[in-house]
């Protein structure tokens, strides 16, 4: 009778300690899965907030940094969740690397447990960075309009002036200070008139790869064209004063009237939807290499026939439509293509600059 009692008092004891190991087990299979789907949606917030940090050295070079970028990737980071827990702003640190035009992020979130409360743990803490990084050059652009901007386009007296001056967007393969200084400021895309033409027949319109024609031209204004222009092609020049389809392609992009608004500060504009530090009137063209095409100054003689302009860089800005008889719109930022002149950077392009996510743990 007494071995049977030892015996069931032996059972109870074994029971017992399997009932922790099971608990154990189930608090490693849920909870550990719960904490690796905050982890998820943490690092999803980073990545977010890094990116919405970098972009501003993009589309808005005239506010300070690294207050900007700071501003932004919190922001970002603020107005969303992990797990159905808004993030609090002492959940979030972010770092601006100017010099390099980066943003880390870090974010921390502090999850309940579930069956590992039997065992005594109540919350588990969760870590994430991401940093992301606005390169400093260009590499091409898919959503290019069809238009080529002479490098000399704020230049004073005449574009041949404006290279001896040293008038212009980009030098030695870095944007100048000239260029910097033009940010924000409206100019003329085109004009449509033909004594403005830069030769007979030459409205400054670039053909895009797989493009000819005035049909194809239009839709590249109001669409983005399945080419890629890329940093250092030459490019075939499409040649006609293309009134009509230049006004329907435009009008096709932003409206008619346009829906969205420059409001005097870029990277704020008004949109149907309130003011947004992006538009639909936000566009990019290439810049062309005026003052370094062979044979065209001192004399500015460009051919009336088929010509070809080579990339330098890009500009991207805010396409304010067709006023008078010129395309106008206001200059948002420059991008050069290097000193090579060639593509040396990779990843996902924003107006033409590589942003991209470089290291996430």
């Amino acid at each position: 009778m007494n071995t049977l009692k030892k015996q069931k008092g032996f059972v109870l004891v074994v029971l017992a300690l399997l009932l922790v190991v099971l608990i154990g087990f189930l608090a490693l299979a849920v909870d550990i899965g719960v904490l690796y789907s905050a982890r998820t949606s943490a690092q999803e917030v980073a990545d977010a907030a890094a990116l919405a940090g970098a972009f501003t050295f993009i589309n808005d070079t005239q506010s300070p940094q690294p207050q900007t970028a700071s501003s932004n990737a919190l922001q970002v980071a603020l107005n969303n969740s992990v797990l159905g827990q808004p993030v609090a702003a002492a959940d979030v640190n972010v770092n601006v690397d100017v010099a390099n035009r980066r943003v880390a992020v870090d974010v921390q979130s502090t999850q309940n447990t579930y069956f590992a409360r039997a065992l005594g743990v109540q919350t588990a803490n969760v870590g994430v960075e991401a940093v992301a990084e606005a390169a400093a050059n260009s590499t091409g652009t898919a959503c290019a309009k069809p238009w080529f901007i002479p490098n000399t386009v704020f230049g004073a007296g005449g574009a041949c002036a404006a290279c001896a001056a040293n008038q212009v967007l980009i030098s030695g393969g870095q944007v100048t200070a000239f260029g910097q200084s033009k940010i924000g400021q409206q100019f003329t895309l085109r004009s449509q008139i033909p004594s403005s033409a830069i030769a007979p027949g030459q409205f400054y319109a670039i053909r895009l790869p797989g493009s000819s024609g005035a049909n194809d031209y239009r839709n590249n204004i109001a669409t983005c064209a399945n080419a890629y222009v890329r940093c250092g092609d030459f490019y075939s020049t499409e040649n006609g004063n293309m009134v009509g389809p230049t006004k329907q392609g435009v009008n096709d992009l932003i409206g008619n009237p346009s829906t969205d608004t420059w409001t005097g500060t870029v990277g704020r504009y008004l949109t149907s939807y309130g003011f947004s530090d992006t538009s639909k009137n936000i566009a990019v063209a290439p810049v062309w290499d005026a003052c370094g095409t062979a044979g065209f100054c001192p004399s500015g003689n460009f051919p009336s026939g088929s010509a070809t302009v080579r990339i330098i860089g890009f500009a991207a800005f805010f396409l304010d439509g067709i006023q008078g008889n010129d395309l106008v719109a206001h200059l948002i930022n420059v991008s050069s293509c290097g000193a090579s002149g060639t593509p040396g950077d990779t990843g996902g392009t924003v107006l033409s600059i590589p942003l991209r996510l470089v290291r996430t743990r």
